[in-house]
């Protein structure tokens, strides 16, 4: 049975403060199932229910005892998935564990608990007042850690877990493993299972990974995918860099770091190139004129609870509100009319090379300043999906690869066309070790 924790709110404990985070850079010491129960039990504005940390005696495989978390999208037996929303607040518990949490279990992990999120998995800031916001404290201030998929980013990073399962529509696995300095694996559509799991816009769901290495992410991709592990490729990749108007968008600070990793590449003789890449400029001017596709489709789904006083947080209303508003005015039919000829001119412009970009082209904002200022949010919101949700719309298998550590981690964004899921983790793990 599971321990309940949320539909109450809580104040917010900083996840740095937690004993398990910053372990003298010890986050890949195996971390027994009782061990992982304990240290969640530290961090309340991360876990919303936890399990009993029961191994299944009858499950081997390669990730045998390894304690794991979910994002509160998946449906676990036995337990109310709740999207951390007063929605689902009268929902039954699920009857069946989904596919993705099967998978997982039956390769040998323990499922340890279910995390908290975003509202409907509907912002890419990870602020949720109601079940729990974790933040991380960098010069003496509170920041958030980015969503949808908060909590379970929250748990890698604080070293509960050293895997969890997210979810990925515009960028909610992506945005916080980039502000946690985790690795985050969005797959093409349809590479991993996704019965079970809570729809927000179903065009562009995808099961989604936060791990504090490569080595799990291709380890759990494998048992998801139920796929063999990848040939090595003796050919060395080349990387594309989109053209620098591409990214102006990005904050200076952004912006410095990502060219720094990129010079620190060539230096280690990867070959990189800057080019223009149309379908990118194109996917992302739709995406500026016309109604977004997770906008339509999420307000299909829920917008009929904006007719149901105080059921909805304030950021996820507002949301649905502008959502609204713009579909009265107009649609998203023209980028699903777009989207197949565009994904075609991608695979054609890039190739055989990957793309590099930043993850996120600003960094994570202050918790009180989104918190107190629902135009602060917004825009911070806004913004924090830009560079992921465009590669969302052209199905780009995309992984977030950690590059440094500091104040503010580094991070860069390796993506390719869809179904190259397999050559993504192949150059990551050259990148990855230089």
């Amino acid at each position: 049975m599971a321990v309940r924790l949320a539909g109450r709110r809580r104040a917010v404990l900083p996840v740095a403060e937690d004993a398990f985070a910053e372990r003298a850079g010890d986050r890949g010491r195996p971390v027994t199932p009782d061990e992982a129960l304990m240290a969640a039990r530290r961090t309340p504005d991360t876990f919303l229910q936890l399990m009993p940390a029961a191994r299944n005696e009858e499950a081997t495989g390669p990730l045998d005892g390894v304690p794991f978390a979910v994002k509160d999208i998946f449906d676990v037996r036995g337990t109310r998935t709740t999207a951390a929303s007063r929605v689902f607040e009268h929902r039954p518990p699920a009857r069946e564990d989904a596919e993705a949490v099967r998978r997982v279990t039956a390769a040998g992990a323990v499922l340890i608990g279910k995390t908290t999120m975003s509202e409907l998995a509907f912002s890419g800031l990870g602020v949720n007042e109601g079940f729990g916001t974790p933040t991380l404290c960098r010069a003496g201030r509170d920041h958030v850690l980015g969503g949808s998929s908060s909590g379970s980013a929250a748990a890698v990073r604080a070293g509960v877990v050293p895997f969890a399962l997210a979810s990925d529509t515009s960028g909610s696995a992506r945005i916080p493993a980039a502000w946690t300095g985790l690795f985050g694996f969005r797959p093409s559509r349809g590479r991993y299972p996704s019965a079970g799991m809570t729809a927000l816009a179903p065009t562009l769901d995808t099961v989604g990974l936060i791990a504090d290495s490569l080595e799990y992410v291709e380890t759990v991709d494998r048992i998801l995918a139920d796929v063999p592990p990848p040939a090595r490729d003796v050919r060395a990749p080349a990387f594309v860099v989109p053209h620098e108007a591409y990214l102006a968008s990005c904050d200076p600070d952004v912006l410095e770091r990502f060219h720094a990793d990129v010079s620190r590449l060539r230096a280690a003789g990867h070959r990189i190139a800057e080019r223009k890449i149309d379908s990118l400029d194109a996917a992302r001017g739709l995406h500026q004129r016309h109604v977004h596709i997770v906008e339509a489709e999420a307000f299909a789904a829920f917008g009929a609870y904006l007719e149901q006083p105080d059921l909805l947080g304030p950021a996820v209303r507002r949301r649905l509100e502008r959502a609204r508003s713009r579909l009265r005015a107009g649609s998203a039919d023209v980028l699903y009319q777009a989207m197949p000829s565009l994904r075609r001119q991608f695979r054609r412009e890039l190739g055989e090379a990957l793309l590099l970009s930043p993850a996120v082209e600003i960094d994570a904002p202050a918790y009180e300043d989104v918190r107190t200022s629902p135009q602060t949010h917004d825009e911070r919101n806004g913004r924090a999906l830009t560079m992921t949700m465009v590669l969302s719309y052209l199905d780009a298998p995309s992984l977030v690869i950690p590059t440094g550590t500091g104040e503010q981690p580094a991070s860069v964004q390796l993506s390719s066309c869809s179904g190259q899921d397999d050559l993504v983790l192949r150059a990551a793990r050259l990148l990855a070790g230089t």
